[in-house]
């Protein structure tokens, strides 16, 4: 009896690991095809920044951009280095894009060092080992 329960127990567990992965795969298609989409708007935004010299917005876009790459590849990899960057590229974008404090700017960069020393310290990537 209690071995049918198990095995019942680990069908099932399989069942919802197969299908959160499938979700995770209709995720990434949506990034992709938004990431796509964005990207075809590349010339106005580039057209915009000539005559309005607003670097700030197109800034904004590209790490936008960026940063929809980083988690499509974060989908794909499954590792903690992925997750590492994109949290890299967004706390990054934040403090290059946003006009904050010089507290906020602070908490930003302590942040990225954090990263980093996680990064360094913490756990040993696929590429070192």
């Amino acid at each position: 009896m209690k071995k049918a329960l198990e095995s019942k127990a680990i069908r099932a567990q399989r069942f919802i690991f197969n299908m959160a992965f499938y979700f995770e795969v209709i995720v990434a298609v949506f990034v992709i095809m938004s990431i796509i989409i964005t990207m075809l708007t590349m010339p106005e935004h580039l057209s915009q920044l000539y005559f309005n010299e607003d670097f700030t917005s197109f800034l904004k876009y590209v790490f936008n951009i960026i940063i929809g790459i980083e988690l499509l590849k974060m989908f794909c990899r499954h590792d903690l280095d992925s997750v590492v960057e994109v949290l890299l590229f967004a706390v990054s974008r934040s403090i290059i894009i946003e006009h904050t404090t010089m507290l906020e700017t602070l908490i930003g960069v302590s942040a990225i060092a954090a990263l980093f020393a996680i990064r360094k310290f913490l756990f040993v990537s696929h590429s070192e080992s």
